[in-house]
């Protein structure tokens, strides 16, 4: 009984002070369409499990949320006072057709915050299909590498580089990966992630 109370003592702890990284983002962050255990966070985590790393990985993936949502949501996560903040915001933008002035302007204001409370945060780039043109196309892409730079924080690369356009890793929608292209997925944050951490 008290080998059982010393164990469960030792557990308790090891979560209460790993470090934490919150991954803040979308759908994709979700899983959406597929089960919660096999969405890209819990596979990164079971890969720093792997690796014997003193990190847990925090999902707040919410479908639909648009960068609009990004400061309010960062303040949100960040009250358990995590090491890294994770900002993967502005796909449905995209998706969308939104001003993208509007989306660099939302995300900057909570790079901005996140500075101000220094907070570290990683930006994940995005891209959008060519769906409202080429320019639209390029100005969204360009949004990303500028923030980074003008906030100096890391820039993560694309995170479905190795799955967009390919339909055996999709879901019939063709936007939103399937278990075979979080896994991929997991696997191209997590190469660069590891560096990070």
């Amino acid at each position: 009984m008290l080998k059982i109370f010393f164990f469960t003592t030792l557990l308790i702890s090891q979560i209460a002070f790993a470090k934490k990284i919150v991954f803040l983002g979308d759908s994709l962050t979700e899983g959406y369409g597929v089960a919660q255990e096999a969405a890209f966070p819990q596979l990164i985590q079971k890969k720093i499990k792997a690796d014997k790393l003193d990190w847990t990985v925090i999902s707040a993936g919410s479908s639909g949320s648009t960068s609009a949502s990004t400061l309010s949501r960062l303040k949100w996560v960040t009250k358990d006072k995590p090491e890294i903040v994770f900002i993967l915001m502005g796909s449905n933008d995209g998706l969308r057709g939104l001003k993208v002035e509007e989306t660099e302007k939302n995300l900057g204001q909570a790079l901005q915050w996140a500075k101000e409370n220094k907070q570290r945060v990683i930006l994940g780039q995005l891209f959008v299909p060519p769906n409202y043109g080429k320019n639209y196309e390029k100005k969204f892409s360009e949004i990303f590498p500028r923030l980074a730079k003008k906030y100096k924080v890391t820039l993560a690369p694309f995170l479905l580089e190795k799955v967009a356009g390919k339909p055996t890793l999709n879901q019939a929608d063709g936007i939103h990966p399937n278990e075979k292209g979080h896994l991929i997925v997991a696997d191209s944050i997590y190469a660069f992630l590891k560096k990070e951490l």
